[in-house]
Formats: C-alpha cells, sequence, structure tokens
C-alpha cells in the first residue's frame, strides 16, 4: 500500500483534506500532522510539533510531500507577516536535510508559495488595505522597471498616503524574507535534499514584485533542473496535490497521457484573473509537475481535459474590482459534453477544468449539462483561481487514470469525491456564499463576510448543513450521480470556503 505523508499549507479543506479523499480513491494512506501542528485561522502552526512528527513518521512512507510555507512560517497566512525573521525562517526548512539524512531513499516533494501581490484579509480595514496594496504593488513593481506613466505615478503616490506606512513595510519585509527562503529551497533541489520543488505563484497580476522575484529565483535553477524537478507557475493550495498525483504515478510506474481542449479556443492565450500567465501555459506546467504526458501511448492511460475558460485577459490595474460574475455564453457547452463523451469513447477518461470565472463554478455550465450523466467524468473543479482549479482537476484525473488502469479504483470513493466537489465550487462557492452574505448584512452580530463572530459560526454551520444536504437531496440525481449524505461547514470563521464530505451508501 502507497503510504504518503503529507504536510499541508494549513488546516483548510482544500489542503489537508483533498489529498486524502484522493488517496481514498486508489486506497493509498496519507498522513499529515495533528489538528495541533497544523494551526487554525490567524493562529500558525508548531514548529516543533511539525517537526516531531516528521522524525516520527519519516520511515514509515513512501513519499513525503512538504508545504514549506506550513514549515517556516506556519502556513499561507502567517507566510504573509514577517513575524518569523528570515534566519528562523531558513533554520526550520532545513529540518529536511535531516530526514534526508536519516532517510536518504525517501523521495521528498515540496512547494512554496512566491507570496501575491497583496495582504491577508480578516476585517472591512483590511479589506480595504487588501484592494489598495494589489493596485500600490503593481504599479511599485513598475516604477521599479521605469515604466510607469505621469497618471500611473500620481495613482501611486495617492495610494503611498491611503495604506498605513506599517501595512506596507510589514509586506515588503515578509517579501523579502519568503524570497531568500525561496532560493534556500531552488537549492535544496540542487543538493537533491528535495527530489522535486513547486515555486507556485499566489494571486497575482501581470506586473508586480513577483515577477522581479520570479526573474531572480530563475538566474539559480540549473537549465537541467529546470521543468524537470524544479517549476514555477500560478497556483498555491493546488502545490501538493500535482506532487501528489506524480507520486502516484511514479509509484505504480503507471505514467498517464493528457490532451487538452479549450473552449473557446482562444482561451488558451487569455491570462485569468488573479494570475501572471496565459491560461494555456499554466495548464502545460501544471501537467508537467503532475508528470503527465503530452503523448498518448496504447500502453498507458489518458485523460482528456476539457478546459472551459476565459473570453478575454483581465488586465490593468482595475482587476481587483471587477465583478466575478461573468457567464459562460461564450462557450457551446453542448459541442463540449459532445467532445468529452467521444474522447471516452476513443478510450479517455474525462475532465472538465472550469476557470471560466474565478470563486467558483461557471452557472451556465451546470445549467447546460442538467440531464447529463455526470459519473462518467474523472474529475471536475471550478474553485477559487484558475492555477486552484487546475492542479485539483489534474491530480483527482490522474489518481483516477491509475486506479482505472492498475485496478484498484475505489469507485465510490471517487464519486464522492466528485460530487463534494460539485456541492463545494457550484453550489456552496457560486449560491449559498452569497447567500450567506446576504444574511450577515441582516444580522450584523454575526460579524463580517471575513471574520465571523462566534454566534455566526455556529447559526451559519447549521445553514450551510441544510442548504448543502437539500440540494445534493433535489438535485444529484439530475446529473447522475447518486444520493449522498453530506456533512458541511465552514472550517475557518468566514464564508470564503467550506468543508463538504459526502458519504455513499455502500451497502
Amino acid at each position: 500500500m502507497l503510504r504518503i505523508g503529507f504536510i499541508p499549507l494549513d488546516d483548510r479543506p482544500c489542503t489537508k483534506d483533498f489529498p486524502k479523499r484522493m488517496g481514498r480513491i486508489i486506497g493509498a494512506e496519507i498522513y499529515h500532522p495533528p489538528q495541533e501542528a497544523l494551526g487554525k485561522f490567524l493562529t500558525p502552526g508548531s514548529f516543533p510539533a511539525l517537526k516531531e512528527w516528521l522524525f516520527s513518521e519519516a520511515d514509515k512512507l513512501d513519499y513525503l510531500i512538504v508545504s514549506l510555507d506550513m514549515l517556516a512560517y506556519g502556513g499561507l497566512i502567517a507566510s504573509r507577516l514577517p513575524s518569523v525573521p528570515q534566519e528562523e525562517a531558513v533554520r526550520r526548512i532545513n529540518v529536511l536535510r535531516e530526514i534526508k539524512n536519516r532517510q536518504p531513499k525517501l523521495p521528498i516533494l515540496a512547494w512554496n508559495v512566491i507570496m501575491r501581490t497583496s495582504i491577508t484579509v480578516y476585517d472591512d480595514l483590511t479589506a480595504r488595505y487588501w484592494e489598495e496594496m494589489n493596485r500600490y504593488s503593481v504599479l511599485w513593481a513598475k516604477d521599479q522597471q521605469g515604466l510607469l506613466s505621469a497618471e500611473e505615478r500620481a495613482t501611486l503616490d495617492h495610494l503611498g498616503q491611503s495604506i498605513p506606512a506599517k501595512v506596507r513595510d510589514a509586506y515588503f519585509a515578509a517579501r523579502k524574507r519568503n524570497h531568500a527562503v525561496n532560493l534556500t529551497a531552488v537549492h535544496f533541489v540542487r543538493e537533491g535534499v528535495v527530489q522535486q520543488l513547486s515555486l507556485t505563484q499566489e494571486d497575482a497580476h501581470p506586473f508586480g514584485p513577483h515577477r522581479l522575484e520570479q526573474a531572480k529565483l530563475k538566474k539559480h535553477i540549473s537549465p537541467k533542473d529546470w521543468l524537470t524537478r524544479l517549476f514555477l507557475y500560478p497556483g498555491a493550495d493546488e502545490g501538493g496535490l500535482t506532487l501528489l498525483a506524480r507520486a502516484v504515478q511514479e509509484y505504480y510506474h503507471c505514467p498517464v497521457s493528457l490532451r487538452t481542449v479549450f473552449y473557446p479556443l482562444d482561451a488558451a492565450n487569455c491570462i485569468a484573473k488573479f494570475e501572471d500567465i496565459p491560461l494555456g501555459e499554466n495548464v502545460r506546467l501544471q501537467s508537467l509537475v503532475a508528470g503527465l504526458k503530452a503523448s498518448p501511448s496504447a500502453d498507458r492511460p489518458a485523460l482528456w481535459a476539457g478546459v472551459l475558460g476565459p473570453c478575454e485577459s483581465v488586465l490593468g490595474i482595475d482587476v481587483w474590482q471587477r465583478s466575478d460574475d461573468a457567464v459562460g455564453s461564450h462557450i457551446d457547452y453542448k459541442q463540449m459534453w459532445l467532445d468529452a463523451a467521444n474522447a471516452r469513447e476513443e478510450g479517455y477518461f474525462p475532465a472538465l477544468l472550469d476557470v471560466v470565472q474565478p470563486n467558483g463554478s461557471d452557472p451556465a455550465l451546470f445549467s447546460s449539462l442538467a440531464g447529463e450523466d455526470l459519473s462518467v467524468l474523472a474529475a471536475y473543479a471550478g474553485w477559487n483561481t484558475a492555477g486552484n482549479t487546475i492542479g485539483t482537476a489534474l491530480a483527482h484525473g490522474s489518481v483516477f487514470a491509475v486506479g482505472s488502469q492498475m485496478g484498484i479504483l475505489d469507485r465510490t470513493a471517487h464519486l464522492e469525491f466528485l460530487t463534494e466537489r460539485i456541492l463545494d465550487d457550484f453550489v456552496y462557492q457560486r449560491i449559498v456564499r452569497e447567500e450567506l452574505a446576504d444574511l450577515i448584512q441582516e444580522n450584523p452580530q454575526w460579524g463580517s463576510r471575513h471574520h465571523l463572530s462566534p454566534e455566526g459560526w455556529q447559526e451559519l454551520n447549521k445553514i450551510v448543513q441544510t442548504k448543502l444536504q437539500a440540494w445534493a437531496h433535489a438535485h444529484l440525481t439530475r446529473y447522475g450521480l447518486p444520493q449522498v449524505k453530506v456533512e458541511a461547514s465552514l472550517p475557518w470563521p468566514r464564508i470564503f470556503e467550506t468543508s463538504v464530505t459526502c458519504s455513499i451508501d455502500r451497502r
């Protein structure tokens, strides 16, 4: 049985629970540190507890997959603050050297986030600073490159007055420290401490300080490691999932091929909101990270990935003010589904990567697919950024393909995870979340959408459970999916994400 140790980015379901849910599909055991080691929301994880877990578990594992942000700072939110000094952060990740010395044959796969263009939101004030820092950091970087227009200079000066100096200083101090940690991680690959490293670019823009850091990092990456052992692409939360997909294929000696089709075709050339490279390039890079092969072969399973994307790039410094409620009317969904059916007849396992818009599925897709049998899908994802969706769907599809090829597929576990993605990415993120936002407006004692009061968290958890179970009972059979028992809640005291677990009666 495949045994993988997994240190997640934090304790949100997308980073902690998704790997275990995917592992169930092929009977793999995914081990992660205890809850107290991982922290929660604004409380960072505990490095001493993580180190203790590593030394106690390393000799039992076939692979170790590690978020360096968790090791170095205590998680993603902690990575955006300069609380942990640079020297201490580097010392912490050097624990992987000790693990490698003790277990030289243990493959260590790691990912680390290149800091986004803004700060963490945890109340209404930081929500304002989040928007302003996004714009400020983009213009700051353009200024560093001598690219500012007179109008942009005036905007930069205005934002510099509006954003408190302590907010800007903390942001750039964290960036500087994180860049040093990323450089250390690059050297880990060169020295053989880490077998494969992903540097994932969190929420970004075609301009910004991250682009300057990326250029510096690439100077330290040897040509033999670039795109073979070391990768840089837009993403964050899904980084461990693509590494999981690679580990599964390696362990079973079962590489998976990938055929990608974009809807519309030009979507491949569009830059999605929160990203800095074209969508097609992101799919290509994440497929390489996951170990997927571009050329089909008769002796290995193959995925067909339908990528539903935007019809234009989102550019300019006003991107964070644009609505995410665009509709997918530019996509011929009937043709897309026919193409998926044809690919399935040719022996491909079809997967849908829904990145028409960020922060949730495209409602037009599910309107179009009502009455179709979605149980034939190897994977579906449509959550948060394009990078998050791409990595999640490719990983799920890869695990499904390996399980099918090797005769170890637990189809019930697969359908449970597939249904969870639909209830989470479509029903919660596109429908229920905004209903919760309205309820918070009506009940100010519940806090804000960014940080709920204890009462609000308790009340909204009940509502989330009721709404998702009701939707599942009323609608799943319309999509060819079995009835499920749903357990749903808000993992953190905010409404940005939910935790959804589905159970199918196995009798």
